[in-house]
């Protein structure tokens, strides 16, 4: 008897071992890999899963088994019998659990301190968060852009920062989040690993244009990354063109619906008919004049159903006159 419950013990225990590996090698629940970061922490990913496969197997197992093997008979109307316990199995399934959590904690830390190592030499990328849009500066080449383009192979610093609230820069597909915290930098190191376009999301509610708070980062050869670097060094010179490239730049098409770029948001008033619009929606302003105050001082004039403060305050700032006129310009067109 006693060699056969040793036997059953050890069949069950490589079910469960079996079961446990099969699951950390066939399930994949992860989207796909884009960085070396993502390498690692898919591999921690399918460690756990396969752990917890296994503890939850056997704890559910024994559970029904006990609910079977000792359940009450219908006719069974006697007290049960007192028992005291087993000091032996006690202590092994307190040992075992703390063993498995050091060592999973152990694996856990030398993951993290591999994937937050500081190069020498990055390429940095300044990201910044604002209600509600990311833009990426690029202090090396001299350039910012609301979409982020990476070479491939490169390890890339990102310096996370906001000029509101609190968001949180995530891209999935590089297993990387981080928050993005006014007056504050935080350090984000990667190395895609994979052509492709990825989405980014902001993983911190933010307010009501929180949904719309996406971008995308390009990865790409290095020859295709400086040929971008280039095309951007300059505004196009066709106006349509040209006001396009403004509006993507500072992210107007995450809080405005417009035809003409083929943005949706509803965050802020439509933009399509602006221009015809302006010429009468303010006293005393035309619809040029409407335009600029709408982007420098958004305040000044709400249009009905709409919040205060919802619009960034600074673009006055922020936009060199050129850029302004760019906008406007291509606005009235609308």
């Amino acid at each position: 008897m006693r060699e056969r419950t040793i036997f059953v013990l050890i069949v069950v225990a490589l079910l469960l071992l079996g079961l446990g590996y099969w699951s950390a090698t066939n399930l994949d629940l992860m989207p796909q890999q884009a960085s070396t970061r993502a390498v690692v922490v898919d591999q921690l990913f399918r460690i756990l899963l396969g752990v917890a496969t296994v503890i939850f197997l056997l704890v559910e197992g024994a559970l029904i088994f006990a609910i079977l093997r000792f359940r009450a008979r219908p006719d069974d109307v006697s007290d049960a019998e007192p028992y005291h316990g087993n000091n032996s199995l006690e202590i092994i399934w307190t040992l075992i659990p703390a063993l498995i959590v050091l060592v999973i904690g152990v694996y856990s830390f030398r993951v993290l301190t591999q994937i937050e190592r500081q190069p020498d030499s990055p390429m940095v990328v300044e990201v910044i968060g604002r209600q509600f849009s990311w833009e990426f500066r690029y202090p090396q080449e001299g350039i910012s852009s609301a979409v982020l383009h990476l070479p491939v192979d490169q390890t890339v610093r990102f310096e996370i920062t906001s000029e509101d609230v609190i968001h949180s820069f995530w891209v999935p597909a590089f297993r990387a989040k981080r928050d993005a915290t006014p007056g504050q930098i935080s350090d984000l190191v990667i190395t895609p690993n994979d052509i492709g376009i990825y989405p980014i999301r902001c993983a911190e509610l933010c307010g009501v244009g929180h949904a719309n708070m996406v971008a995308d980062v390009i990865v790409e050869s290095r020859a295709d990354f400086e040929a971008w670097v280039a095309s951007v060094s300059s505004i196009p010179e066709d106006p349509i063109e040209a006001g396009r490239f403004v509006y993507e730049q500072y992210g107007c098409g995450a809080c405005h619906a417009l035809s003409d770029y083929g943005s949706v948001a509803v965050v802020g008033p439509e933009l399509d008919g602006i221009g015809e619009r302006g010429a009468t929606t303010v006293e005393g302003l035309d619809a040029r004049g409407y335009i600029l105050q709408s982007i420098i001082n958004p305040n000044a004039y709400l249009t009905p159903g709409f919040q205060a403060n919802l619009m960034p305050q600074n673009f006055g700032d922020r936009m060199s006159e050129q850029e302004l006129d760019i906008l406007v310009d291509y606005l009235l067109e609308q």
